[in-house]
């Protein structure tokens, strides 16, 4: 049996006496493959993206789109490379996550759409922005760095980041033993036991032998960490024209309201806003979900309302 937090299996879990609402998975074909995203209902509302990090899946979003979902047309999206994104060995690179994003919204006719943007996701929402102005309307973008690193990182961070990701085990005997394997990890220790199984059950494959394969492969994850310092924020951050607010993390090594890269946002778009949140570390999302729901909602409001 898996532990207990890991058993939210979907569509019959129920929590304090209350079924849980469920997504459905669904799947858009936008620049020659299939993206997939879990589609939370409530088609006449706004429409809403949500986006994770690097080496993430879209369930990681599960918590925050079941009350979203009340307000907004939520869809969470696996990025190219992840979940059940159709996998590719070409094009991983983070301009095509924006162009990816860009063609996405467009053929489904949501231009001028709101989204949240872990990471990776948030720097696929600024390129998508940059490409096609106009096509991001408000973005919530947390621990997405804008600009070069903080000068707190340790020179050559990402390229050791890449390193360790290449050493990782894609394939468990089971989800029980990737669960007790990772669950004390210092990168998911902090994470709450719900948004750690719902990585943990939508971030992974059954094999046909019971085996648990990752559906993000270990040299997707270096590959977007070995590139990320090579991309220049600067040509992308010009160009946008969608209002932005900045989540930051509070840990050595994360971005601070004071630095360059993030002053120099504040000043080129229009509106933008940053606030650090003083807790949490690069993955806030998962460790403080309810935190960073609260922070959403108040910069999106109750969309659905207005539009009433």
């Amino acid at each position: 049996m898996l532990p207990p937090a890991v058993r939210i299996v979907r569509r019959t879990t129920e929590l304090m006496g209350e079924e849980l609402l469920q997504p459905t998975s669904q799947f858009v074909k936008a620049q020659g493959i299939n993206h997939h995203y879990l589609d939370w209902g409530n088609p006449t509302a706004p429409p809403l993206l949500l986006l994770h990090a690097v080496g993430l899946c879209a369930s990681t979003w599960n918590r925050a789109a079941r009350s979203l979902s009340a307000d907004f047309h939520v869809m969470c999206f696996d990025q190219r490379g992840h979940g059940d994104t159709e996998s590719t060995d070409q094009n991983l690179t983070f301009h095509q996550m924006g162009e990816d994003l860009a063609e996405v919204i467009r053929l489904m006719g949501f231009e001028g759409v709101d989204t949240v943007g872990h990471s990776l996701g948030g720097m696929a929402t600024m390129i998508a922005d940059s490409l096609q102005p106009g096509i991001i309307g408000r973005s919530v973008l947390i621990e997405s760095r804008v600009g070069p690193p903080p000068a707190s990182a340790p020179s050559q961070d990402l390229q050791e980041r890449a390193r360790r990701a290449r050493l990782k085990r894609s394939i468990w005997e089971s989800r029980e033993a990737m669960y007790e394997a990772y669950r004390n990890r210092p990168v998911f220790k902090r994470w709450t036991e719900e948004v750690f199984a719902d990585f943990i059950e939508g971030g992974t494959r059954l094999l046909p032998d019971g085996r648990a394969e990752l559906k993000c492969n270990p040299e997707v994850e270096a590959a977007f960490y070995g590139q990320r310092d090579g991309v220049n924020d600067a040509v992308y951050i010009e160009r946008l024209t969608g209002q932005y607010l900045l989540l930051l993390g509070d840990y050595p090594t994360g971005q601070k309201p004071e630095d360059v890269g993030v002053q120099n946002f504040l000043k080129t778009v229009a509106g933008s806003r940053v606030k650090a949140m003083g807790c949490g570390t690069h993955f806030i999302p998962m460790e403080y979900p309810d935190l960073i729901l609260s922070e959403i909602r108040g910069f999106l409001g109750n969309v659905a309302s207005e539009n009433e």
